[in-house]
């Protein structure tokens, strides 16, 4: 790209950022986030996403996209929070339920997981995961959507907040983020509905609806436990010196940090990230995941060797 068609991209995109600024209820909110986002630009996106979810009336598309701009960040609490609170919109986005359900459904009742298949059906009648549901579970076509069905959705959106705070990763202290011309201190305040009262929904064999995935648990995380990786720094160049010497082992604290790490979210991306914080077994459980996904044989195994030299070497 040469200089002058640098220059008027760069004039497009302030002149659609400028009106954005004062048309904050337009629905290009969620088209400019998404070219962001695909464009790899994370941090830029989840800022015009949580600036427009300030006045926009149609919410859930911005939920949706907050929710895949953090799990590629890799942040699958907070992803699972914006998903659940895209449901909440009552906005019909089949996808966003079945990822709900495939995550969470192992800390659902019976009842809740009816009334997601209830939504799911509704959104996409006949959808593959709805008929397989109902075949399985007759009765659960009885449902009726009942004052307060979606209280629980709200309490798990407010717990998954919850949990997301104590799962962040504290910045080095050398480290500093870019500022966005957008936003950089954007916070996104929705009122919380009242509290509703909602009525028991009870299947008659009670059955419990197992969906194949893992389990989503919220780790304890001591906000003092923080990794601390060592400046390394570059070796003088001495011909004698073995190539290994130019890597330094990582340190790591101990007890480690247990990361709730889904089949979903695991990268060879995600484990490269483990690895280089030191972080050695969740980069393993990482490792152990990809060989049901990709068929990279022979990185998964490398990868395992350099990790458990790491390993041996730190005395782990």
């Amino acid at each position: 790209m040469d200089a002058r068609n640098r220059d008027e991209l760069l004039q497009k995109q302030e002149n659609l950022e400028a009106y954005l600024l004062e048309n904050q209820q337009s629905t290009l909110f969620a088209w400019y986030a998404r070219q962001n986002m695909e464009a790899g630009e994370l941090d830029r996106a989840l800022s015009i996403c949580m600036l427009g979810l300030q006045n926009v009336e149609s919410k859930g598309i911005l939920h949706k996209l907050l929710g895949e701009i953090f799990m590629a960040k890799g942040e699958v609490t907070q992803s699972m929070k914006h998903l659940v609170e895209c449901i909440l919109t009552r906005e019909p986005f089949p996808g966003v339920i079945i990822e709900v359900v495939k995550n969470l459904g192992d800390t659902m009742e019976a009842e809740q997981i009816a009334f997601l298949v209830y939504l799911l059906n509704k959104a996409l009648p006949g959808h593959p995961d709805a008929t397989k549901f109902y075949k399985k579970y007759p009765n659960a076509r009885n449902l009726t959507v009942q004052p307060g069905q979606y209280k629980f959705l709200e309490d798990l959106a407010a717990s998954l907040e919850r949990s997301a705070l104590v799962e962040v990763l504290p910045l080095d202290e050398d480290e500093e983020e870019e500022p966005l011309a957008l936003s950089a201190t954007v916070e996104a305040a929705e009122e919380q509905p009242e509290p509703e009262i909602v009525p028991e929904f009870v299947l008659d064999d009670q059955p419990v609806y197992e969906i194949p995935g893992p389990e989503l648990e919220t780790p304890e995380v001591k906000p003092e436990q923080v990794y601390v990786i060592p400046e390394v720094p570059e070796p003088l160049p001495e011909p004698a010196a073995p190539a290994h010497e130019k890597e330094k082992p990582v340190s790591r604290q101990s007890p480690a940090v247990k990361h709730n790490i889904t089949r979903s979210m695991a990268t060879f991306t995600l484990m490269q990230i483990f690895k280089d914080q030191g972080m050695y077994e969740n980069a393993l459980e990482v490792l152990d995941f990809l060989r049901e996904k990709s068929t990279n044989t022979e990185r998964i195994e490398n990868e395992e060797k350099e990790i458990r030299d790491l390993m041996a070497r730190n005395n782990i």
